[in-house]
């Protein structure tokens, strides 16, 4: 990002209702990539396969009822690391996942989801065709690929209008609610405060509601604006992150945080590179206290 957000041609398709009747695609634009460099270069062949097979699944697949021109597909990327296999056709595997969406009258691009999950069992063979059943999930490689892309479309949805997502973040827990009888990694309540269990509900939970209030401010009042006014928007970014700490304040461990500081910590520093000295000070203050381990890296918006 550069220190700025400067006016550029506007972007087309903020409101996705608004796509004019008869235009349909499927909603992502997503670039799948497998790293398999730690198995035996004879397993490796088979996920060269996956990767393309992946990649056409995600893509292809009608995940909601919205219309999206060609353009206003979300950009996202999913990158998956082979760490080693446990069985005949089976893998530990970790994910990372990201998507990004413009801002308004900007050329820019503004990161919307980042979140990495290590937690990742898959079972595949080699030619399998990959077949998405909403309520009747069996395959783990393809629930934790749908989960994640509902993931991605509810906190693109939430930036553009106040709990505008929730479809889609409901469609991603009721993912967790069938795959906890499979007990796989990432799916059991109150084992782990960063699995997949852990993330939609705190992203659901009345308690932890002003995330996504937080997350709307931060964006539509935000960034959206920052063509127009950069104090205007910027102010409004301010006043958006004030509400980390009633965030903290639910749940001092939720993963909300740690989603909200993978996705933003370039960006923060960057937007406040040209705030006053006052206006420094006091965001560092507060970004310094919601996220001490991170103190280094937010030094720099003082600079």
């Amino acid at each position: 990002m550069s220190s700025s957000i400067l006016p550029a041609k506007p972007i087309l398709g903020l409101c996705l209702c608004m796509v004019p009747f008869g235009i349909e695609a499927q909603e992502l634009n997503a670039t799948v990539s497998i790293d398999a460099q730690q198995l035996e270069p004879a397993l490796r062949d088979r996920f060269t396969t996956l990767q393309t097979d992946l990649q056409d699944f995600i893509n292809s697949q009608q995940w909601t009822q919205a219309q999206f021109s060609e353009v206003e597909k979300i950009k996202c990327s999913f990158t998956f690391t082979i760490n080693q296999q446990t069985d005949a056709d089976t893998y530990s595997a970790s994910i990372t996942v990201q998507s990004r969406r413009p801002v308004y009258n900007s050329s820019y691009q503004t990161t919307t989801f980042n979140w990495n999950d290590d937690n990742v069992t898959l079972t595949y063979v080699e030619g399998q065709t990959l077949t998405y059943q909403e309520f009747n999930l069996d395959n783990e490689l393809l629930a934790v690929t749908a989960f994640y892309a509902y993931l991605v479309l509810g906190t693109d949805f939430d930036s553009f209008a106040p709990r505008g997502g929730e479809t889609m973040l409901r469609q991603a827990e009721n993912i967790v609610s069938q795959m906890q009888s499979a007990g796989g990694k990432g799916w059991a309540a109150f084992t782990d405060r960063r699995n997949r269990h852990a993330l939609i509900t705190a992203l659901l939970s009345e308690t932890q509601s002003d995330y996504r209030q937080l997350w709307y401010d931060y964006h539509r009042q935000g960034l959206d604006q920052m063509a127009l006014s950069p104090e205007k928007g910027r102010q409004q970014i301010s006043e958006a992150c004030k509400k980390l700490s009633k965030v903290r304040e639910a749940d001092a461990q939720t993963p909300l945080l740690t989603l909200f500081i993978n996705s933003k910590l370039d960006e923060l520093i960057n937007i406040y590179s040209r705030a006053t000295p006052s206006e420094k000070r006091e965001a560092y203050s507060r970004l310094n206290n919601e996220f001490p381990t991170y103190s280094q890296e937010l030094a720099k918006i003082k600079e």
